[in-house]
């Protein structure tokens, strides 16, 4: 999907950039034996969006497909598997996290 600038000039999906909001995730039992999950957040970071894609999950409801997102970011110490990105309305999980010389690489997976 491309967007249009003001001066008519298109910007590809993986050229723009994202900004996100990053949370840190504690899930405590609740006295009812539930769970209960807290959301911290920790700051935000600039992302750059890149492939989408999806897998199959099996669930109690049968074979759910869970969209995934590879996205590119910076440096940054907090980005850690298990944590929440949120942007564009939607919460991201990260599911792995690998660190280059100057850039970081990030498997998001969409929550529900």
């Amino acid at each position: 999907m491309d967007r249009a600038l003001s001066n008519g000039a298109a910007v590809s999906a993986a050229a723009r950039r994202v900004l996100a909001a990053l949370y840190a995730v504690t899930v405590t039992e609740t006295p009812y034996g539930g769970q209960a999950r807290t959301y911290e957040l920790l700051g935000q970071i600039w992302l750059n969006p890149g492939k989408v894609g999806g897998r199959r999950r099996s669930g109690p409801d049968g074979q759910q497909r869970i969209e995934t997102w590879r996205v590119t970011t910076g440096l940054d110490p907090r980005l850690n598997a298990g944590r929440v990105l949120e942007f564009e309305g939607v919460r991201w999980r990260i599911l792995a996290v690998a660190t280059g010389p100057a850039e970081t690489d990030l498997e998001l997976e969409r929550l529900a």
